[in-house]
């Protein structure tokens, strides 16, 4: 083909049509100029195919994160509701007349002092943001929103370190007030040298009938402490709740707008302790 075209050329000049060969050399830079145009515009329209079968994948992942997050809020509010309420019971208990280290056993045993952090699933958005791939998303406001609520998550994730780290501290200068006391929550599991007669009889117990020493007001503080802490995560999770619930939302509509038909997400078991 380009010895035939180099033929042409040369015939043109060979026969003095000068003026023929430079409109067939002009004809012949155009069509390669749209030759080039025409691949360029096929490469962009490839690529920005991928590019978009890309955002919807994220989309759609982002959307099975978010459903899955939200049923763990449900969750985590429901156990900061349970918390709550044990220790508020607890603290009316305290302050009644403890009859015996047995009695405290039965009244306090099955109260939780976890410190369980915020835990999500932020793969997808994680991913994301380490790819620089959050501007792949053309909706600027579904953008918006996406960035603004895992903001509220990392603020959410840092309190929940603070009050968790502060709760421990509290609880270890309880811990190390008492001998007994050390014991008290594990002698049942075999993990204790101490017996439930040897628990019974220690004088460290004194405290649970004297509203005055200073480790009933340590016991105190801990259970009101911990009540509060869940209260505080409770509003955290009530308020991630009604975020993730608006941003799974706009995220659907974003998806419905391309004409993608995606199934109701999956929910995956997640670990809370109830």
């Amino acid at each position: 083909m380009i010895k035939f075209v180099r033929n042409i050329r040369q015939n043109l000049l060979s026969d003095g049509k000068t003026g023929k060969y430079l409109k067939y050399a002009i004809g012949e830079i155009f069509l390669v100029v749209l030759g080039i145009l025409i691949a360029l515009s096929i490469n962009n329209w490839n690529e920005d195919r991928k590019t978009a079968n890309t955002e919807i994948e994220y989309l759609i992942r982002l959307r099975s994160d978010l459903a899955n997050d939200t049923v763990y809020y449900h969750r985590r509010i429901k156990y900061a509701e349970r918390v709550i309420a044990d220790h508020k019971k607890a603290f009316q208990i305290a302050h009644t007349e403890i009859k015996s280290p047995r009695h405290f056993f039965e009244s306090f045993n099955n109260l939780e002092w976890s410190s369980e952090f915020l835990s999500i699933r932020d793969i997808t958005f994680n991913e994301m943001r380490n790819a620089g791939q959050l501007n792949i998303i053309r909706n600027d406001k579904v953008k918006t929103e996406i960035l603004e609520f895992y903001r509220q998550v990392d603020l959410a994730e840092k309190h929940f370190e603070e009050i968790n780290t502060t709760s421990i501290e509290y609880m270890s200068d309880f811990f190390i007030r008492s001998k007994a006391i050390k014991h008290f929550w594990s002698y049942e599991m075999e993990v204790s040298p101490w017996t439930a007669d040897m628990l019974d009889n220690s004088e460290d117990w004194q405290w649970i009938n004297d509203p005055k020493s200073e480790n009933f007001k340590s016991f105190l503080f801990s259970l009101e402490f911990y009540s509060n802490k869940q209260f505080y995560f409770k509003r955290y999770f009530e308020d991630l709740v009604n975020k993730s619930t608006i941003l799974l939302q706009e995220i659907e509509n974003e998806l419905k707008s391309r004409s993608i038909d995606v199934p109701a997400p999956s929910i995956e078991p997640v670990f809370v302790i109830d």
